[in-house]
């Protein structure tokens, strides 16, 4: 004779089992894990769209900063957007560098930097401004 599970044993292995499944969240949320990066191979610089931070090498290792050194140029002309699955985006620097190489022959000046950094902080505002409407919306 086969033996009945209870009712109540079965909807406690539904609870039990719905609590362990994770929230995917959808890319346009607010806080969801899509990571945009600007990527400059010429500087070797990322910068992440959503919080404003610039992540470049010092020496032996990555420095995450809101302002970069003077001393790095960025330049529109070699920028290449990224979407990387990852807070740290220079875990795959190396594939990066060799599948976005340097162009050879353009010169980086100080006025492309400027307009460069302006742009980014633009952009890094305007994501701001959507994050919060579809925050305000929600609530």
């Amino acid at each position: 004779m086969r033996r009945l599970i209870p009712l109540y044993a079965l909807a406690a292995l539904l609870v039990v089992g719905s609590t362990a499944c994770t929230h995917a969240p959808r890319y346009d949320e607010p806080g969801a894990y899509r990571q945009d990066y600007y990527y400059y191979p010429h500087a070797g610089v990322y910068f992440h769209l959503h919080s404003g931070h610039y992540y470049y090498r010092d020496g032996p290792s990555w420095v995450r900063v809101r302002k970069l050194p003077q001393h790095i140029y960025l330049d529109h002309r070699v920028r290449r957007t990224l979407v990387i699955a990852d807070a740290e985006p220079y875990r795959r620097y190396d594939v990066h560098r060799e599948r976005y190489r340097r162009p050879q022959g353009l010169k980086y000046d100080r006025e492309n930097d400027r307009a460069e950094r302006d742009h980014n902080r633009r952009q890094y505002g305007e994501y701001h401004k959507r994050s919060e409407r579809l925050k305000r919306q929600r609530y």
